[in-house]
């Protein structure tokens, strides 16, 4: 389970600036797959309305070091090479897309979508709680 300091949604009544925090578990948590390390690049696309500061997006990037690298895209072209079979991800990448968050009884819940290629994606639904200002995944499964 992934832990990181805090994160919500503009409009799920937490705080915007636990928006960062809340994003950067959920790629801790889904980024990897099965892997037992972070794939090298990570590509980013907020998707049905999600939104996120070009602040909170330094945050997120910077939570992880080096040798991975978070990139926050417009457009999913930056990250989906279609001239690949199967179109991959770029760099042997992963790309994930967030949708915004909403509020819970316990926290708050996020639908995100993991995509290597065209037959390896996953859509997840993620529940975060919060303790000691720390956001964690709660639990995930297959929506």
């Amino acid at each position: 389970m992934s832990f990181i300091a805090a994160s919500c949604s503009d409009d799920d009544g937490a705080d915007a600036a636990d928006d960062a925090a809340i994003y950067t578990a959920v790629i801790r948590e889904v980024a990897p797959g099965t892997a037992p390390t972070m794939p090298k690049v990570v590509f980013v696309e907020l998707e049905g309305g999600a939104e996120l500061s070009l602040e909170d997006q330094a945050a997120v990037v910077n939570a992880f070091p080096a040798p991975v690298t978070v990139r926050f895209i417009d457009d999913r072209d930056e990250a989906i090479d279609d001239n690949l079979p199967q179109s991959h991800v770029r760099r042997e990448g992963v790309l994930v897309r967030l949708r915004p968050t909403e509020s819970t009884d316990a926290g708050v819940s996020v639908k995100v979508t993991r995509y290597v290629a065209r037959n390896d994606e996953q859509q997840l639904c993620l529940e975060l709680t919060e303790a000691k200002e720390t956001w964690a995944v709660a639990s995930a499964a297959s929506c």
